[in-house]
């Protein structure tokens, strides 16, 4: 067996109390104090080196092992969401009303310290420096870009050589780790579209300029960016989300507002995207003979896990759990703002089965999300064993 995943599974009942606390007790987007308390206490007891992240939530520790090297960082999330948990699932309740972990980010921040205490326990062997970063607000794709703009990379000895982070997958069983080549979360970029016409009374439409019949025109017309203007082998997501319009029903509004988000696996996709949205917006609007303004929202880049770093968490995820257990499946349209943190040094992430086998499991962000947490030592040894594994590969 692994020494990693053996040194994991003697910590299985520690890891498994800290993530039901935490499950228990969850908190919100930048409002992780309590969160963020416990992780920093739990790394001064292994004698970590705990850095000032200039943040009230979040945390980072260094690692310095007893030989000189590169260095390595491992990230988990730790906030919750706004959403009431059921106790059909029957496992441990969040004590928050209207809040919980149903992303499993409870799950990351048990194994990332799990990681820790197991590196720590081989600080001897080392020959570089391991980060690990706790990162707040990842629900609202925010917390990593906060970091990066509160200096994290600055307050680190030196820019780490490569980025590993996971994620709970509650349709992989626990047991299977996840390597997927290439894109495997979406980009995202919100959009707002604002039309302006000529407002009165709805039994005189000839006397206005309807807002509300270009804004369905526009709805309709999106529907055909990914199915007429887009190579269909290539992964989009484009749809318009919310409409805000109109008050009394005998009255045709002056304004509507409608937003919505696109999300894509390629830089180039979602650049066409936002040209094909603004032509089909500006040209609508003009035949309905509205004014209209439209403004793009930068949210994340893309997810993506590139050849040298797809190598080495191979190697990592088959050292854990052997190869035999390793899947490809396709890539989520869902966002991640672990790639904001890509943008300095290269990074991996893994999905890791979570899955029970014996029961349905349902998806990220339901009220009755639960992991299976015999798979914390599984996702403690891997992180573990991916930053070793970096250590003494070069990352080309």
């Amino acid at each position: 067996m692994n020494q990693y995943l053996q040194d994991a599974l003697d910590l299985a009942p520690a890891l498994k109390a800290i993530k039901e606390d935490l499950h228990r007790h969850p908190e919100l987007s930048f409002q992780e104090v309590r969160t963020t308390k416990i992780i920093q206490d739990q790394l001064l007891a292994m004698g970590l080196h705990l850095v000032d992240v200039g943040m009230e939530t979040g945390a980072a520790a260094i690692l310095f092992g007893d030989q000189p090297g590169p260095a390595v960082a491992l990230r988990a999330d730790i906030d919750a969401i706004a959403q009431q948990e059921s106790p059909a699932h029957g496992g441990v309740v969040s004590e928050e009303p209207g809040k919980m972990h149903a992303c499993g980010h409870d799950f990351h921040t048990a194994a990332l310290l799990g990681a820790a205490r197991i590196l720590a326990n081989h600080r001897a062997e080392l020959a570089g420096q391991v980060y690990f970063l706790f990162q707040p607000a990842e629900e609202v794709t925010q917390g990593a870009a906060a970091l990066v703009r509160h200096g994290l990379w600055d307050r680190l000895p030196q820019t780490p050589t490569g980025i590993f982070a996971l994620h709970t997958r509650p349709e992989l069983p626990s047991g299977q780790v996840a390597v997927v080549p290439g894109g495997i979360m979406a980009g995202k970029c919100h959009f707002s579209i604002q039309l302006t016409g000529v407002a009165g009374h709805g039994g005189a439409p000839h006397q206005c300029v309807d807002v509300i019949t270009a804004g369905a025109a526009i709805v309709d017309a999106v529907q055909t960016i990914p199915s007429r203007c887009t190579d269909p082998r290539e992964p989009l997501v484009c749809a318009v989300l919310s409409i805000h319009a109109g008050t009394p029903e005998n009255f045709v509004p002056e304004t509507l507002t409608m937003t919505g988000a696109i999300r894509a696996h390629s830089d180039q996709v979602m650049e066409e995207t936002r040209e094909h949205l603004r032509r089909l917006t500006e040209g609508i609007a003009q035949a309905y003979r509205c004014r209209c303004s439209l403004e793009f929202i930068p949210q994340v880049p893309v997810t993506y896990n590139g050849p040298a770093m797809t190598a080495l968490a191979t190697q990592a995820a088959a050292a854990v759990v052997g190869s035999e257990n390793i899947r490809a499946p396709k890539g989520d349209m869902a966002s991640e703002d672990f790639s904001v943190l890509t943008q300095t040094a290269p990074g991996f992430f893994y999905w890791l089965g979570t899955g029970f086998h014996d029961r349905d499991n349902p998806g990220w962000h339901h009220d009755c999300f639960r992991t299976d947490d015999d798979a914390l030592p599984i996702g403690a040894a891997l992180l573990a064993q991916s930053a070793v594994t970096a250590l003494t590969n070069p990352i080309v």
